[in-house]
């Protein structure tokens, strides 16, 4: 099965990462892929040819689209000549989609009986406001009217994304979802990671750490994590937390002067952005996170796969993530999110690790890259049979 894969743009998300691993898990499958980045952001590239993608980059410039570029990917398409046309997000799934629909023409111009599936992609849970961009909101919106039209199929990476899309005016019958697969072979339990951390950052061992991933931005909630942290840190001294993200580093200023105000400067230890989070997570205790919106996220995911037990709020998916193997809590409620860390971190260590086996357990069976292959192969499958059948 030949799939190209049009993108925005290959920089570090979630939506990159769940790509490449999609293209990974394929290998013993026989599937090959064809990666359209509609800009030259091109992080993720190196990592997608080395595992088996061909990565072309058509190099559009923020502002109004040049229809040349539009003709040229439906050129792309066309010499690829693929099973399934798979969009990534609003930017691609509107002007993938036009750029599908003028390969489907040219074809029939060409007299070729080439028939191939459309498939959207949704990777958001709250369908875009004004306030996040008018830009996305106007995509969005363009995306929900000719829903019915363009695509074969919408996936959608989470329940809380396909019910707010659906509310927002997508095509109900259109839709379906597919939860994101995490790698269960690269992030694994490691016994030793957290001598090694501890080592690292000069902490006894009685220490507890509590671990935090995420960018620093409003959607993930820092305010509400220090402050659930300070007050923790009244009821438990032994806590430590331990913070990774793109600039959540010594130079975020906001950062700083809240640890500060909480009196957590000497608890919090900023480990910026990381490539090496595999080796991380393994050496946390808990792993907490405390945003006000998600849609089903990678660091709980890979933190289960390590076998640590999370404490999370009731955004998006993540609670049907975690199951019973953690705890949940409403976000933006920081004495609610306290009281849910105090609680796990008072727990025995053999009663964190019974937890943390059950949350490995339970993103193997259910979660793991190879089960949402195998849903995406499954959904083209189902897809390419419908159009031979109208053919």
């Amino acid at each position: 099965m030949k799939i190209v894969h049009i993108i925005s743009g290959l920089g570090v998300g979630g939506a990159e990462a769940l790509l490449l691993n999609l293209v990974s898990e394929s290998r013993t499958s026989g599937g090959t892929h064809v990666i359209i980045s509609l800009s030259s952001l091109d992080t993720m590239a190196d990592r997608l040819r080395a595992a088996g993608a061909e990565v072309k980059f058509l190099g559009m410039q923020p502002g109004i689209p040049n229809p040349l570029f539009l003709i040229r990917l439906a050129r792309w398409i066309v010499d690829a000549s693929p099973d399934v046309v798979q969009t990534w997000m609003y930017h691609a799934d509107i002007f993938g989609g036009v750029a599908a629909l003028l390969a489907r023409l040219i074809f029939r111009v060409r007299g070729l009986h080439h028939r191939f599936a459309l498939v959207w992609g949704v990777h958001r849970t709250e369908v875009p406001t004004a306030k996040v961009g008018r830009l996305l909101r106007t995509l969005a919106r363009l995306c929900a009217m000719v829903s019915n039209h363009v695509p074969d199929s919408v996936v959608c990476c989470a329940n809380a994304s396909y019910k707010t899309h659906v509310e927002a005016g997508y095509e109900r019958s259109k839709m379906q979802v597919i939860h994101n697969g995490f790698d269960v072979r690269k992030f694994v339990p490691d016994a030793a990671a957290r001598a090694t951390l501890l080592s690292s950052l000069g902490l006894p061992s009685r220490s507890i750490l509590i671990g935090i991933v995420g960018r620093s931005n409003p959607a993930k909630d820092y305010d509400n994590f220090l402050h659930a942290a300070a007050l923790l840190r009244q009821r438990v001294p032994d806590c430590q937390f331990v913070m990774v993200g793109k600039d959540v580093d010594a130079g975020n200023k906001e950062l700083a002067h809240s640890m500060n105000e909480l009196g957590l400067a000497d608890a919090c230890h900023l480990l910026g952005a990381r490539n090496d989070l595999h080796r991380i997570m393994p050496a946390f205790d808990i792993l907490c996170l405390s945003s006000r919106t998600e849609g089903l996220p990678t660091v709980v995911g890979e933190a289960m796969a390590c076998g640590v037990p999370c404490v999370v709020t009731d955004v998006g998916d993540t609670g049907q993530l975690v199951g019973d193997t953690g705890l949940v809590v409403p976000p933006r409620d920081p004495v609610k999110l306290s009281k849910a860390l105090e609680e796990m971190a008072t727990l025995s260590l053999d009663q964190r690790k019974t937890l943390g086996k059950r949350a490995r357990e339970r993103i193997v069976e259910s979660f793991s890259i190879a089960v949402c292959w195998q849903k995406y192969r499954d959904m083209y499958a189902t897809l390419l049979r419908a159009k031979r059948v109208t053919r």
